[in-house]
């Protein structure tokens, strides 16, 4: 007898927000298979999570300076940014985000039910529907970009590079809003290789293209200055053919799992209707923040007279994804999956334990790397962004972009954090309430901060003036609603240390300890950071050379120099978060060392 299919199934459908809270419960559960089978705690599980991502941003950070190595901070680039910032924000909106949280709780709801033509046709609607409501909009954009005359805008030339350059990289957006429909739907059905290596092998073609670039470029600095343009052009298109591959590598996956289809509009599946009602919410949540994102990027144009600052505050930012990504999203990331199960099981007191000591860790590993980054902001950038192309004065300013990006590392990972405890708790509306009120507020400070000397580096202090005001008034609402539970905490048993080593129960001790430890980071973060200021200092005064090289030793003597002191003292004065860290490193080797128990 066939199986019924989900249209004819007696089960009450999904609403959107029983979408929002399979999808945080899948998520938890994959993720607590992974640490059950490798006997990680969660200061594990970030760490491998901040490897994994370190590699991704690794490779950005070598295309970027390919980037700034030949053009520079040109009007060209300038056009290239600010139009490579709407695909990117269509990306993140249809593509990462609500999307694939939409889809893998229906999908995994079908697989339940075993109808894999049922699956097929969702699939194939939902692949449709990209292409012909992306496809609409991209060339409704492209249509206004090119109607609007260039003349309405202080500089036509720019305006017609940002034209040509936007019409080739709009198509991007429906290859990679595809590839994350793939990803999502190889992901229910346990396969991650190649989804996890897309944005490597993204990273990889862009890469090659700005290397056979650089091997083709003009010798003389006439004929460089009418080249830049058209090897933007060419960047531009190996951006598109990047999003072609992502989406074709995945094509024979999918065949595996037979769920490859033919156009279709199958409009009446309930999983269609699902996904998409459960969309919308979620991307009004995302449309706050990259928004506001699109947004700095025009003002910069806009409001600071002359080229480079769009590129200045571009290659500032992405200097500074580099350890947010390794700091606050790894830890939230790892922490996540606890703290869903504690606040689905109502153990507030676990889940308050577990953000406390996730604040303590997180300003032990922030506030370093925001003094770090802050402290060795210029030679960084002139090692990095120095080249033949740029000028001392857009580096200089480049680096006062990245020392003001880098006193918000710390806030917005926390921001970070404490938006997933919302999210744990099933409260989406607060979090994104808060963000909408910030948001607004940046632009504001945005306006007036671009009015000074500042210039482009106004965006980074309203980012850090915005973000902390966000974050007081989320752990303002956060306390209210977790009310009572540190003390609640102190009755709760211990909780195994192998796996939930940030659960631990919290002691009058333990929430004092929580404040003195940030303290105590804060007052070693000062030493280090002049630490790494005096070694970068001395030794490229030292070498008295001139080149990139001793620029490069410096710094990474510096970072070195840095590194050694944070630890050392923090040994010294038997930081806790030290001790955990080495504990682990011991568990693991022991681990290592211990032959496994034979099967019964």
């Amino acid at each position: 007898m066939p199986e019924a299919s989900p249209s004819e199934t007696t089960e009450k459908p999904l609403t959107p927000a029983e979408i929002a809270a399979d999808s945080v419960r899948i998520e938890e559960e994959r993720r607590s298979r992974v640490l059950e089978k490798a006997g990680r705690s969660v200061v594990a599980t970030a760490m491998l999570i901040s490897a994994a991502v370190f590699l991704s941003r690794l490779l950005g950070l070598a295309r970027d300076v390919l980037t700034a190595e030949l053009f520079g901070f040109g009007p060209a680039i300038d056009a290239f940014f600010l139009a490579f910032t709407v695909p990117n924000l269509f990306r993140k909106l249809f593509g990462e985000g609500a999307l694939s949280s939409a889809t893998v709780p229906v999908l995994a709801r079908y697989r339940l039910m075993r109808d894999q033509e049922a699956t097929r046709r969702m699939v194939g609607t939902l692949a449709t529907l990209m292409w012909l409501v992306l496809g609409a909009i991209c060339a409704l954009i492209i249509g206004v970009v090119w109607i609007v005359p260039a003349s309405t805008f202080g500089d036509p030339g720019k305006v017609e590079l940002f034209r040509l350059y936007l019409t080739v990289l709009l198509p991007y957006v429906i290859f990679i809003c595809l590839t994350a429909l793939q990803s999502g739907v190889l992901s229910s059905y346990n396969r991650f290789a190649w989804s996890s290596l897309t944005p490597a092998i993204a990273n990889l073609i862009w890469i090659g293209a700005l290397a056979a670039l650089f091997m083709a470029r003009p010798s003389s600095e006439a004929e460089t200055s009418a080249w830049i343009p058209q090897a933007v052009l060419w960047m531009s298109v190996a951006v598109l053919v990047s999003g072609v591959a992502q989406w074709l590598i995945q094509i024979p996956e999918m065949a595996k799992i037979n769920l490859l289809s033919r156009p279709r509009l199958a409009l009446s599946e309930p999983g269609v209707k699902q996904t998409l009602a459960a969309m919308g919410p979620m991307l009004f949540a995302l449309a706050v923040f990259q928004l506001n994102t699109f947004i700095d990027q025009v003002q910069a144009e806009i409001w600071v007279e002359g080229d480079g600052a769009v590129a200045a505050y571009s290659y500032a930012s992405r200097l500074f994804q580099f350890p947010l990504g390794l700091v606050g999203v790894a830890l939230s990331t790892a922490v996540f999956p606890l703290m869903s199960r504690f606040a689905a099981g109502g153990e507030t007191e676990k889940l308050t334990a577990s953000l406390l000591n996730s604040l303590r860790l997180l300003a032990f590993i922030s506030l370093p790397a925001a003094a770090g980054l802050g402290v060795l902001a210029y030679p960084i950038c002139v090692l990095l962004f120095g080249g033949p192309q740029s000028t001392p004065e857009l580096v200089e300013r480049t680096a006062l972009v990245v020392i003001l990006l880098a006193a918000s590392l710390p806030i917005v990972s926390a921001i970070g954090l404490l938006t997933k405890a919302f999210y744990a708790l099933r409260d989406s509306k607060t979090p994104t309430r808060i963000a909408l009120v910030a948001v607004l507020l940046n632009l504001i400070t945005n306006f007036i901060f671009l009015q000074t000397p500042l210039r482009e580096a106004g965006l980074a202090l309203g980012t850090a003036l915005s973000g902390a005001i966000n974050l007081a008034w989320l752990a303002f609402n956060l306390r209210r609603l977790l009310r009572g539970s540190v003390l609640d905490s102190v009755r709760a048993n211990a909780l195994p240390a192998t796996s939930e080593r940030l659960a631990q129960p919290m002691s009058p001790s333990r929430v004092r300890a929580v404040a003195a430890s940030i303290a105590r980071s804060a007052l070693i973060c000062v030493v280090m950071g002049l630490c790494a200021y005096l070694v970068e200092h001395a030794l490229f005064g030292a070498f008295g050379l001139t080149g990139r090289t001793s620029r490069a030793i410096s710094v990474l003597s510096g970072v070195f120099g840095g590194v050694i002191a944070y630890a050392g003292l923090a040994i010294l004065l038997r930081a806790p978060e030290a001790e955990e860290l080495l504990a682990l490193r011991k568990r693991r080797r022991g681990a290592a060392a211990t032959p496994a128990a034979p099967q019964a």
